[in-house]
């Protein structure tokens, strides 16, 4: 199982010391857990004024001080829809690793009903192709050298080992068209190689992009941890959260039209075949460590294995 756990235990009483510690303004602030994800565990203070994030452990805060870095890069370009880390808290007797906080951003879910989905893929489109546009030289390497790992075998090991888990969820006709990918015979797509690589998100979902329902605006892009230069790919495949495969391809064309330069020939099959994938890996993750967001995870493998509904002409 992945390794999701926190070194120490870290509640609103200790993040309150800890913050007002070091920054005098906001002590006397209410504090409120928000979340808890992989790395880190996030807490709100004031009247939805910040949000503090903490690492869970000590083999992050290489990660959280890279993202720093991304985030000085890619802010500039992106615009206000990064987060700016407002508070750099330093390690203490109380909490020993650096933390960061940044301005609450409001707003929904890109998957709420609330959220307008042709505006937000409009929005998003330009967002990636200015992202992809980043030249990435110089962009810091992550801290695992994850860059030079076999993306594909990795998600087919992911896969593999919840795989009987994931099996017994399904009847037909998902399920049918599952089971190969469950037991591993679906042929992986060949990865393309360096020369088309670019800077990317890497964590793009429903979670990560928060719009202003009033406005239609697309108000933030958050947690630029697993930013990495790798395939543009993977930048639509976790837009399957929020819509159809129809919503991608939206997303597809207008990021062709903002001068996206990454839709080669076999974008789609990599993009389908990593929907797939990753749906059922999430799926039987959260079988094993979050049972309450099992419905919202089959939904997501329906769309994956629904009919892509992809228009093919904006592709390069």
């Amino acid at each position: 199982m992945t390794d999701r756990s926190s070194d120490r235990a870290l509640d609103e009483q200790r993040v309150a010391r800890v913050v007002s510690a070091q920054f005098p303004e906001l002590r006397g602030s209410a504090v409120r857990r928000l979340g808890s994800g992989w790395d880190h565990e996030l807490f709100v203070l004031g009247d939805d004024e910040c949000v503090f994030r903490f690492p869970k452990r000590a083999e992050r805060v290489p990660w959280l001080l890279r993202e720093l870095e991304i985030v000085g890069r890619v802010a500039p370009v992106l615009g206000a829809v990064v987060p700016r880390f407002d508070y750099l808290g330093a390690p203490s007797e109380e909490f020993p690793y650096p933390f960061v906080g940044y301005r609450f951003v409001r707003g929904v879910e890109a998957d709420h009903p609330l959220a307008p989905r042709q505006a937000v893929a409009q929005q998003l489109a330009r967002l990636l192709a200015a992202l992809h546009g980043i030249d990435p030289a110089g962009v810091p390497a992550t801290p695992v050298g994850r860059e030079d790992e076999d993306s594909v075998s990795t998600g087919i090991s992911r896969l593999l080992r919840v795989a009987a888990l994931v099996g017994e969820r399904f009847a037909d006709p998902a399920g049918s068209l599952a089971a190969p990918y469950l037991s591993g015979d679906v042929r992986a797509p060949e990865t393309p190689g360096p020369a088309t690589h670019r800077l990317c998100h890497n964590d793009i979902c429903a979670e990560h992009l928060i719009v202003d329902p009033r406005s239609g605006r697309l108000v933030g892009l958050l947690d630029w941890t697993d930013a990495m230069v790798t395939d543009p790919v993977v930048d639509f495949v976790g837009l399957i959260t929020v819509g159809h495969y129809g919503f991608i391809s939206d997303v597809a064309a207008a990021y062709v039209s903002c001068g996206g330069q990454v839709i080669d020939a076999s974008f789609w099959e990599r993009l389908v075949w990593w929907c797939r994938t990753l749906t059922l890996t999430w799926l039987g993750e959260a079988l094993e460590e979050h049972p309450s967001e099992v419905d919202r995870h089959i939904q997501w493998v329906e769309r994956a294995f629904a009919e892509p509904d992809i228009t093919m002409s904006h592709r390069e």
